[in-house]
């Protein structure tokens, strides 16, 4: 975090925040700080899948652990470098039509998305055909039974995808937390525009958080409540060193 990214100060990107239910911690941020207008000049963006996958990377490179986001600078800092390269990113696979829709699913972006997404892989993917407001806790915790029997790393990312949108969900277990990031403008009557939104809570209360999104982002900023949602589970690839002494993953040598 040698150099921080455009328009970083003191004063930006402000936030604040308010508190669902007494337990989830939520986090509006500066209108500008979304990734239809950030950076600077950034008009537009379908880059939401390639954004939160790039979030996860970092979170997992740099072992970034998110006790709480008031207190996580390089959280934030992350963020916005991820809107930078996703938004990037996402306008070199236009130009080069390498995929048939501008907003990609998960298997496009983790094909399409740089060398750094190859240290993720998807752990579960589903598709359901329900209200979301009635199913999404239920069925993310049925998930998450099954990964605490055998974790296969230290944190677990969730992207849930709908109505052409993709925001993410961190697990980590070490602090025992769940973080929502959606990288979207918001945009609700009674308050001011607001840009992308992150918000906490203990996995003991993961079902206020998701009640939390479905009724203050989905309903009264999008004005939607879908009845079809993808949910895709995905993890760092655990280092493997081979006989060269590099991790399995990122070694090209043969070995001797």
């Amino acid at each position: 975090m040698s150099q921080l990214p455009p328009l970083f100060s003191d004063d930006f990107p402000s936030h604040y925040r308010e508190c669902y239910c007494g337990v989830v911690d939520v986090f509006w941020y500066h209108p500008a700080f979304a990734q239809s207008r950030y950076p600077p000049g950034q008009e537009g963006s379908e880059a939401c899948t390639l954004i939160c996958l790039l979030v996860a990377q970092r979170i997992s490179k740099n072992g970034i652990v998110v006790w709480d986001v008031d207190e996580c600078q390089e959280m934030i800092v992350t963020i916005a470098e991820a809107i930078i390269e996703g938004n990037e990113t996402h306008s070199w696979i236009m130009k080069r039509g390498l995929v048939p829709y501008a907003y990609l699913n998960t298997e496009e972006a983790l094909q399409y998305g740089g060398k750094s997404l190859r240290t993720l892989k998807e752990w579960k993917f589903r598709v359901y055909h329900e209200d979301i407001g009635c199913g999404l806790y239920r069925n993310v915790q049925s998930h998450l039974s099954e990964w605490y029997r055998e974790p296969k790393g230290e944190n677990l990312f969730m992207l849930l995808i709908t109505s052409g949108r993709t925001i993410l969900f961190i697990f980590q277990e070490s602090t025992f937390k769940v973080t929502l990031f959606d990288s979207h403008t918001h945009n609700a009557a009674g308050h001011p525009p607001r840009g992308l939104v992150i918000a906490q809570a203990s996995i003991n209360d993961f079902d206020k958080l998701c009640e939390w999104y479905v009724h203050h982002v989905l309903i009264r900023c999008y004005r939607i409540q879908p009845d079809q949602y993808e949910l895709a589970f995905v993890h760092q690839i655990r280092r493997i060193k081979s006989s060269c002494g590099h991790a399995k993953f990122s070694c090209n040598c043969r070995g001797q």
